[in-house]
């Protein structure tokens, strides 16, 4: 139990801005009021006149789903912030399903998973699966360690932390639901990243110390608000959250978990890197990677660890779940980086032109 004191000594500096970093929110984008107003059969339709051009298709349903989140989230972007609004909440909540559907069995590519009947077997493919799968050494980590200019690498900041600062609330969403080991481990996953108690090492506090360091409080809100954010930044943040927001697809977010934990220090390591050719390894900025490339192996192995000693043991169909959603991790990791490299890459191309002119 927490003395008094103790929470009241507690008030690191940065602790004064709200967070996540988004702006309040305005109005809906006119394209989402118009799908909120549509019947269930007419958001169907409209979904498959979209399927035949890839870019409309994925931005409609991340953009929408990102501003679903963050009222299924009670963020201040949220059209629903501090308010109850029952005809707008019951119309959000319906055009989630259909979105969400849309977005992991058809706009997701499928990749079949193998049969597996045991834990045992199900712990062995994940130990190969989860160092192994293309989305461990995409090119685009190559891209970031070697080739990424500075502005292009300034601009993967924002996107990093738009991807990671709400995980200890992704985390507190994954352990509703489980049992046994499996609750066990991501419940010590949730206090690790609530800083055991402290809010100075809570990991929103390191990205915190990364915006502050970028002076960049009152710029990201903006940046988002006025529509900059690529919207294939947030295809791992959205697949992720189909899963923990949907009862029959729980066990897939804790697959999908597990396969994102056992790339950060892969992926952070080419980060560190990269932040170094360019001169962005203050401190401030790679505290939050650095300290991931420790913590998240272990992470890695102890939710490995929980589903070999899990009891009551996972029959084949809970197995299957697992292994649909380390899959659908890899997935949308493959579409998020192929597309944001391309983006990154055409910031490359203006700076260039802007030095040779």
């Amino acid at each position: 139990m927490f003395k008094s004191e103790t929470i009241q000594s507690d008030c690191p500096p940065l602790q004064i801005h709200d967070w996540p970093p988004v702006a309040t929110f305005k109005e809906l984008p006119a394209d989402l009021c118009h799908f909120l107003a549509a019947d269930t059969n007419e958001k169907k339709t409209h979904m498959v006149t979209l399927r035949g051009d890839y870019e409309a298709h994925g931005s409609f349903l991340n953009k929408c789903l990102g501003i679903i989140y963050g009222y299924v989230y009670s963020y201040k972007d949220s059209p629903c912030y501090l308010r109850s609004d029952p005809d707008l909440e019951t119309e959000l909540l319906k055009s989630k399903i259909v979105l969400e559907e849309e977005l992991i069995h058809v706009w997701l590519p499928e990749n079949p998973i193998p049969t597996i009947n045991t834990q045992e077997e199900l712990v062995e493919y994940l130990k190969t699966f989860i160092v192994s799968n293309p989305g461990v050494y995409h090119e685009f980590w190559d891209y970031i360690r070697h080739s990424a200019s500075k502005e292009a690498m300034s601009e993967f900041l924002r996107l990093v932390l738009c991807r990671n600062e709400v995980v200890d609330d992704e985390c507190a969403l994954l352990v509703c639901g489980l049992q046994g080991n499996m609750k066990k481990v991501m419940t010590s996953n949730l206090w690790d990243e609530c800083g055991n108690g402290s809010l100075s090492r809570f990991h929103t506090y390191w990205l915190r110390r990364m915006l502050e360091q970028t002076n960049d409080w009152e710029a990201l809100p903006a940046y988002r608000d006025d529509n900059k954010k690529p919207w294939s930044s947030g295809i791992l943040s959205n697949v992720f959250n189909v899963l923990l927001t949907r009862p029959g697809y729980k066990l897939r977010a804790y697959g999908f978990f597990v396969t994102t934990e056992s790339w950060v220090e892969p992926h952070f390591v080419r980060i560190l890197d990269g932040l170094a050719r360019v001169g962005l390894d203050h401190e401030d900025i790679a505290v939050y990677f650095l300290a991931h490339t420790t913590i998240d192996p272990q992470h890695s192995q102890e939710l490995l660890d929980a589903m070999l000693y899990q009891t009551p043991r996972l029959n084949p169909t809970e197995i299957a779940e697992i292994l649909h959603g380390a899959h659908h991790a890899m997935a949308a990791a493959l579409c998020q980086y192929r597309s944001v490299m391309e983006y990154l890459r055409s910031i490359d191309a203006r700076v260039a032109i802007k030095k040779a002119a």
